[in-house]
């Protein structure tokens, strides 16, 4: 072959970004989680048309997947399914590829059958996902309690819903449960996890702790990074630049600038992960190509079933 006709150049699986070129990045926004409060959080989403109007922004910003936890009309945290109703169909509505995820957490409410009655609901108002936490751990102030008995069973419900764990992992000893749940078959690959780093009793949010996390994790696991506080706009580079995904919001920090303290919202959090991949030279998926990436059907074709 002639030097003007060069042997086309194959890039090898084991050489590193961007030389391997990038997956198209995965962004998931967490609007509101159980603890945040508007005199503390000001652009903090708690009614259903603030979170519906919150969510729709950021689906045109850039998320594919938006992480959503319902409030009752006093602020406190609601786990019953008709508060979701208030919010899911019409989100769905008006962005119909997006990936819906609802909250099973432990951080508030114990009892199995109020942390799974958001997996009961159906037609449009059917979560594509739904949250579950690995383990039981420490809040600076609270404990998430998640006790094996529970997992499993939550697990369970999902899988028989046919809805898809988003794992939450906040240690080494929560990924390593993934593989077991994985021999076991409660969960099918390809697994979607968030690692999230840097509360004072989980791993911390460190570039060596990340890579230890990333290789704990069973083969082909699609992973995306929340750092917690000032330590998300660090981890959430270090997810882009690594070829993971992410994981922003408020629920997880309410700064956008933390030195200066300046208050976030939900789409600049989202913007400013798009920014990074742009830097990276890294494209943002599309809500289709996430499903596609997650092995999740059309939401236009489960609404149809």
């Amino acid at each position: 072959m002639s030097a003007r006709n060069p042997t086309p150049h194959r890039t090898a699986s084991h050489a590193p970004h961007p030389i391997r070129p990038y997956e198209p990045l995965i962004v998931n926004v967490a609007l509101t989680g159980m603890v945040a409060s508007k005199d503390q959080v000001p652009h903090v989403p708690l009614s259903p048309r603030e979170i519906i109007e919150d969510a729709v922004g950021c689906v045109e910003a850039g998320a594919g997947i938006v992480h959503l936890h319902a409030r009752a009309p006093d602020g406190a945290p609601e786990w019953r399914r008709t508060a979701y109703e208030a919010f899911l169909p019409e989100i769905r509505a008006r962005c119909p590829e997006a990936l819906l995820c609802v909250t099973t957490s432990g951080r508030r409410f114990g009892e199995l059958e109020w942390r799974s009655d958001v997996l009961r609901l159906e037609g449009n108002a059917r979560p594509d996902m739904a949250s579950l936490t690995l383990g039981s751990l420490n809040f600076r102030r609270e404990a998430s309690v998640n006790s094996p008995e529970t997992i499993l069973r939550l697990a369970e419900l999902m899988r028989e819903a046919g809805i898809m764990p988003e794992l939450e992992v906040f240690d080494s000893g929560m990924a390593y449960l993934a593989w077991e749940l994985l021999d076991r078959g409660l969960l099918e690959p390809p697994l979607y996890v968030n690692l999230m780093l840097g509360a004072p009793n989980t791993a911390p949010a460190r570039a060596g702790d990340l890579s230890h996390l990333v290789s704990s994790l069973p083969p082909d696991t699609v992973w995306a990074t929340g750092g917690l506080g000032g330590t998300q706009l660090p981890m959430n580079a270090l997810a882009v630049f690594m070829g993971g995904h992410v994981r922003t919001g408020l629920e997880d920090n309410p700064w956008f600038d933390f030195i200066e303290r300046t208050p976030a919202t939900n789409r600049a959090l989202v913007e400013r992960v798009v920014g990074l991949a742009a830097i990276a030279g890294r494209r943002v998926a599309s809500c289709g190509e996430v499903r596609a990436m997650l092995g999740s059907p059309s939401a236009r074709a489960a609404a149809v079933v």
